[in-house]
């Protein structure tokens, strides 16, 4: 049999990491988010959320990684063999597989906007919101979602070492410097400490019982819990990682993107009078608008939208590498042969929900199109089972005791006092917020 691929380095592991949970959600889902929630209020919630209930299913999906050393449903059958628990891993690839069936489209709309802002700027700029429209409902949208997943693909197809890993420690550090340039741009705008105060100010009377709800499913969503990535990424790491020092980073830096990414987006908004509270069109629609009246603007657009496609691309890597390795560990494919089948998934099954803004628009799946059935049906639905059938089988089949030994493993005194939450965390909070999750997405909550 073939020796399983490790990753090489601890900074590697951490930017594979960071890379899989810094991604739309940080950039796009976030700044929209919280606009529509009232800002710096929402934000203390979302980050109580990440502490209490983020942080402990992280852990324990990295413990049931690394101690199986296999993918993710081979994970759960060589941890509990002959038993039911394999189901757990087995929702959360099929989450994975039909979220990487439609975030190429969102990919492809990052990467076209980088190229538009540039060679079509003017028409862009005219009408962002008829510009979008056009843009994604045209041919296109599914060129660049094409091209977005072929160069997912290309990286991956370089193994675990010399793809994912070599790529994240490239691809990351850029986020980040860019991340930065815009932060200090949006900053230096007259009138952008407005921004900095709708971040970082909070008023509580601006917290309802759906803003602490959306802060409980987005610090959930963030960390691409539930899908079997950070159990995947974990059967690659070495028994002599950190896990606590690695876990404390990935939470850490993800968080701080998120924050990073308010700080280059609502300053530039209020500096330029626009409603912080649009919605899901800040990114795509409200923002291409800010760069036009910006300095610089010419310069900062393709950036913004670089930055926005880098994240983009890093999480689908992790996306497509779940059902990849389901597809070497347990059926013995080689890498090149489960590329070709889980490509062929995602172009068969994610081409309806490019043409969804478009040819497709109204095909429907359950009353809503194609392209919102399946965002909505796997992030509110399969990775909340996934993640909550996960905390049940630390709690009373591996054993807390025995995930956190796996946890502390390698980490000297760094992950005691972590290992001293963690326990309680796993079997009682999680599980209960997780419940909340899938109540809210049944309609019992509004």
């Amino acid at each position: 049999m073939k020796e399983r691929e490790q990753f090489a380095s601890r900074f590697g592991v951490v930017m594979v990491a960071v890379g899989s949970a810094v991604g739309l959600g940080n950039i796009w889902r976030f700044s929209y988010i919280l606009g529509v929630n009232g800002g710096g209020a929402f934000l203390f919630v979302y980050v109580l959320c990440i502490l209490f209930i983020g942080l402990p299913v992280l852990i324990s999906e990295l413990t049931i990684g690394r101690a199986a050393g296999v993918s993710a449903v081979s994970a759960f059958q060589k941890l509990a063999p002959k038993s039911f628990w394999w189901l757990a891993g087995g929702v959360a690839v099929l989450a994975c597989t039909m979220i990487a069936c439609y975030y190429p489209t969102v990919a492809g709309w990052s990467l076209g906007y980088a190229v538009e802002s540039i060679v079509n700027r003017a028409e862009v700029l005219a009408d962002p919101q008829a510009a979008f429209a056009a843009f994604s409902s045209g041919p296109k949208a599914l060129v660049y979602a094409g091209l977005a997943l072929a160069c997912t693909v290309a990286i991956l197809f370089k193994g675990v070492t010399d793809g994912i890993e070599r790529w994240s420690k490239v691809l990351m550090p850029a986020l980040f410097v860019l991340l930065a340039i815009l932060v200090v741009r949006a900053l230096t705008l007259p009138g952008a400490i407005e921004g900095v105060r709708f971040l970082f100010e909070p008023d509580f009377s601006e917290v309802t019982v759906g803003a602490v709800l959306d802060a409980l499913g987005h610090s959930f969503y963030s960390l691409s819990l539930g899908m079997g990535i950070m159990i995947t990424y974990a059967s690659y790491m070495k028994k002599d990682m950190d896990l606590p020092q690695a876990t404390v980073a990935v939470v850490a830096m993800d968080t701080g993107v998120a924050i990073l990414a308010g700080l280059a987006i609502f300053p530039a908004v209020f500096a330029l009078g626009l409603n912080p509270g649009e919605g899901a069109g800040l990114v795509f629609v409200t923002l291409p608008g800010a760069f036009e009246t910006m300095p610089l603007g010419a310069v900062f657009a393709p950036l913004f939208f670089i930055l926005v496609f880098i994240a983009a691309l890093t999480s689908l890597i992790s996306i497509l590498q779940v059902p990849l390795a389901l597809l070497e560990d347990r059926f013995g494919f080689s890498r090149g042969k489960g590329l070709v089948v889980v490509t062929a998934i995602a172009v068969v099954f994610g081409v309806p929900s490019v043409l969804a803004f478009g040819p497709l628009a109204d095909f429907q799946v359950f009353g809503t199109d194609y392209f919102t059935f399946l965002d909505r049906f796997a992030n509110n639905i399969l990775l909340p089972i996934a993640a909550l059938l996960g905390c049940l089988f630390i709690a009373f089949r591996m054993g807390v005791a025995a995930s956190t030994k796996e946890f502390l493993e390698g980490a000297g005194n760094d992950g005691h006092f972590l290992a001293r939450v963690y326990p309680f965390a796993i079997r009682f909070i999680a599980p209960v917020a997780i419940a909340i999750i899938l109540l809210r997405a049944a309609g019992v909550f509004a």
